[in-house]
């Protein structure tokens, strides 16, 4: 994907579409390999510092895969022909569902509670509790995913249904209905994880996780349009990908 990455992107006018796609590419690489883990396996540590950890980590992550999906939106926005109804409503139905988002997860972070591990050698924080509200985010993202992938589906069936079914075109839609599909069945699970698992150390495991496959995702899905575009000798504009 890196070469991919390096032609398409890189190599290619530092227009607004590259740009999210850069920061949305890089930002796992901080918020959860860098924070996370050091969360987790750094000895040792103690309660302020996993806060200020922890809530960096969540922050980002959550503003994270909000690009990605700003990304995948504008990929849709664009196979509507940049329809009028969508240039209002799209922006409305984000923060409609990211507004809430991230108010719940100042909710969540703010009551999170951690004590000095009563094991000196342990590694990482040493989680008490908190108010178990995390799975919102998720049901919301999921909503979110669903209406994308509704948007997604329209289109697909009426080029299919009128010919116009062009390998560019197959491309665009696979990638978007199927990575859709992906991603809101990995929120249905996190959100069933969280609940399950509330109160405890494992009510995060999926999140990051959750959080690169966003990222792999979506960078994936620009790269290939790119890709097939430049194979047919396409100009696209950033609406466009």
């Amino acid at each position: 994907m890196l070469p991919a990455e390096i032609k398409f992107v890189w190599n290619t006018k530092l227009r607004p579409l590259n740009v999210l796609y850069i920061l949305q590419r890089y930002m796992p690489f901080i918020d959860t390999i860098a924070f996370a883990s050091t969360a987790s396996l750094v000895r040792p540590m103690n309660p302020d510092t996993c806060r200020v950890l922890v809530n960096i980590s969540g922050w980002m992550s959550l503003a994270g895969i909000a690009l990605t999906e700003v990304v995948l939106t504008v990929r849709t926005w664009a196979l509507w022909e940049n329809d009028i109804r969508l240039s209002f409503g799209l922006p409305i139905f984000f923060v409609c569902c990211w507004a809430p988002s991230f108010y719940v997860l100042h909710v969540f972070l703010q009551t999170q509670t951690f004590i000095p591990s009563p094991f000196p050698q342990e590694f990482g924080c040493t989680y008490l509790g908190g108010q178990s509200v995390l799975y919102l985010c998720l049901v919301l993202l999921a909503v979110y995913e669903a209406g994308m992938l509704l948007l997604m589906l329209i289109p697909a069936i009426k080029s299919f249904r009128s010919g116009r079914w062009f390998e560019l075109t197959r491309i665009v839609y696979r990638d978007g209905i199927t990575y859709y599909i992906v991603l809101f069945a990995w929120s249905a699970m996190n959100v069933v994880t969280i609940i399950l698992l509330s109160h405890t150390a494992l009510e995060t495991l999926f999140n990051s996780y959750q959080r690169v496959i966003h990222t792999v995702l979506t960078s994936r899905a620009i790269l290939h349009m790119r890709r097939q575009s430049h194979w047919q000798g396409l100009g696209l504009d950033d609406s466009e990908g």
